[in-house]
């Protein structure tokens, strides 16, 4: 059976029976997307008009055939094309993530416990500095006590203090050091 022209395209089944006569089994003709097959079938008629000046139609048949053959090997060449570099692109990308896995993770965590012991630590030091804070506001208010409770005692010996005879004081010494020294000198004799 020849292939007809319904509409201004060919039906699949005079696809399918060109592909038949030309000995292609279903196992050996890729399966190809609506698109591609739409384009492949465009450019076979473009190649049968061009050649139907030819007489006969056995070879329109084996034309059409062979343009639809060499129209899927072109295109099957680019998917393939495209595919390897895809399956490229995500190798990369692989072995990015792998070695981001390997290198970069375990310095995070390393990095991230660091971060943890010093904030356990600072937090420790924080409790502490507490403890100081009340310790010493403790120590204040004692001592603020003390010399409120203790003023009057240390007035009185402030006043006691400066009511002393300090010229009368150094006199009586000097009396005591005059009466003192010939009864020093007597007793060192006697020794």
């Amino acid at each position: 059976m020849e292939p007809h022209d319904v509409g201004g395209k060919l039906s699949d089944n005079a696809i399918e029976n060109s592909a038949g006569n030309s000995n292609l089994t279903g196992a050996n003709v890729p399966e190809m997307a609506g698109s591609e097959k739409d384009l492949v079938l465009e450019a076979a008629l473009n190649k049968e008009k061009i050649q139907a000046a030819t007489p006969g139609d056995a070879g329109i048949s084996n034309n059409l055939t062979e343009a639809l053959l060499t129209e899927m090997r072109d295109l099957s060449r680019k998917r393939l094309f495209f595919q390897k570099v895809a399956t490229g692109c995500m190798a990369g990308i692989l072995v990015l993530v792998f070695l981001v896995c390997v290198i970069i993770v375990p310095k995070a965590i390393t990095t991230l416990s660091h971060i943890n012991s010093v904030s356990v630590k600072a937090e420790n030091s924080l409790d502490e500095i507490d403890v100081m804070t009340k310790g010493i506001t403790s120590a204040t208010d004692s001592l603020n006590e003390l010399v409120s409770g203790n003023s009057a005692s240390l007035t009185e010996a402030v006043t006691s203090l400066s009511q002393i005879d300090f010229d009368g004081l150094n006199q009586a010494i000097r009396d005591l050091q005059d009466a003192a020294g010939p009864m020093a000198s007597l007793m060192k004799r006697f020794r």
